[in-house]
């Protein structure tokens, strides 16, 4: 959509100077009427920032506030226009700003707002369009932006809990190698240096630490080259379908980590459900939706896919996910349940619930076996570093002992 720069005089006769995305010159003009400014000048600035193949991806936390705010316009009775005009008042974004007078303009044009959402598939999600378009189509709006506004502010929620968790163990494995690293390979043999220069013979551990540490050092370069490139292997492979596919479905089975990433899947599909079911969606769009690299895990969004072809021959939604597989008793049982007394919503909203409080437990568990484990791996370390210092030390004290 064109971007004009303008001169206009105000009522009281004050030069104004902007741009202002628009249809065309006659709809520049028509704006600055409608703010009390007289057009002077007008002409074709730049092409937008944004076009229907482009607009970035937003920060999450300003989309949840973007949709609250709307929610909370449209249910004081603004008009679209109205409320997005306020709205962009406020946006910390000035890509979102830009975005939503674009959104603006095209709703002027004759566009509905899900259409206008449209033209931005990488700020907007199809999950996020599919809501405001059932919300637009059955008359509430305000209220499926409501609930795509808590939605997305559970995701954050559910993101956020599995990053806290994670940087514990991270930092504790960072300072356990980098504590490693300065013990064997500069302490220990400078110690072996001063043990030979007084005569003493080193033990077996000592002089395989040794060998351990000339190995790091002088091969450092290769074992960090081996590293990289299997990491980008791994990331490659995982890319792929098939790779992902197997890579995810091993993942499952770890201990500990297989059951924080299965009940962090279950809760975004039953979230992701009920929110889609819940504002009126069709069970073969919400399924089309899902299967598309939104529960975050490949093998149990392959399971989805079969489930959905068994419900396109004719299966109810709960048979089709028992056929499938992969999928535990309580959540089958209350897909069943929720099926037969018409709260398939709700229902999976409860169990969405459920799995959320899973998730903090099992992450808090696997942060809590963590610790242990740490401090096992590091007295281990550490018992065999002070024994192959003080074992010579021992033999010398011994052999003085002897001596007198």
């Amino acid at each position: 959509m064109p971007n004009f720069s303008f001169e206009a005089i105000d009522n009281m006769g004050k030069l104004n100077k902007g741009t202002m995305i628009a249809l065309n010159e006659s709809d520049v003009e028509k704006r600055l009427i409608q703010s009390g400014k007289t057009l002077i000048k007008c002409k074709l600035a730049q092409k937008s920032l944004f076009s229907s193949n482009t607009g970035g991806k937003i920060q999450p936390r300003i989309l949840v506030e973007f949709y609250y705010r709307l929610a909370q316009a449209l249910e004081l009775g603004l008009p679209i226009l109205a409320a997005l005009d306020e709205n962009a008042k406020s946006l910390p974004s000035p890509q979102l700003k830009k975005i939503a007078s674009e959104m603006r303009v095209a709703i002027e044009g004759g566009n509905t707002f899900y259409e206008s959402m449209l033209r931005f598939p990488k700020t907007f999600g199809k999950l996020d369009v599919g809501i405001v378009k059932m919300g637009e189509q059955a008359g509430a709006l305000p209220k499926s932006m409501k609930d795509l506004s808590e939605f997305l502010s559970w995701k954050e929620e559910i993101r956020s809990t599995i990053k806290r968790a994670s940087m514990y163990p991270s930092f504790i494995m960072l300072t356990i190698i980098g504590v490693i690293g300065v013990w064997v390979g500069y302490v220990l043999p400078m110690m072996a240096v001063m043990l030979k220069d007084m005569g003493i013979k080193l033990p077996q551990v000592t002089i395989n630490l040794l060998a351990v540490s000339a190995f790091l050092k002088s091969s450092w370069l290769l074992l960090l080259g081996g590293l990289i490139l299997s990491i980008v292997s791994f990331i490659f492979i995982q890319k792929t379908k098939q790779g992902g596919l197997i890579i995810h479905k091993y993942l499952l089975k770890f201990p500990v980590i297989g059951n924080v990433a299965n009940n962090i899947a279950l809760a975004r599909l039953c979230h992701n459900f009920a929110t889609m079911y819940s504002s009126g969606m069709g069970i073969h769009v919400i399924f089309d939706i899902l299967k598309d690299d939104v529960i975050g895990n490949r093998y149990i969004e392959n399971r989805l896919n079969f489930a959905y072809q068994e419900i396109q021959r004719g299966q109810s939604v709960s048979g089709g996910f028992e056929n499938s597989g992969g999928f535990s008793p309580l959540f089958l049982g209350a897909v069943r349940n929720g099926e037969l007394t018409g709260t398939l919503d709700a229902t999976l909203k409860r169990l969405g619930d459920y799995y959320d409080a899973e998730v903090k437990r099992s992450v808090q568990t696997m942060v809590n076996a963590f610790e242990p484990l740490t401090l096992l791996i590091l007295g281990g370390v550490f018992g065999m570093i002070v024994l192959s210092i003080m074992l010579p030390l021992y033999d010398v004290m011994g052999s003085i002992g002897k001596a007198y």
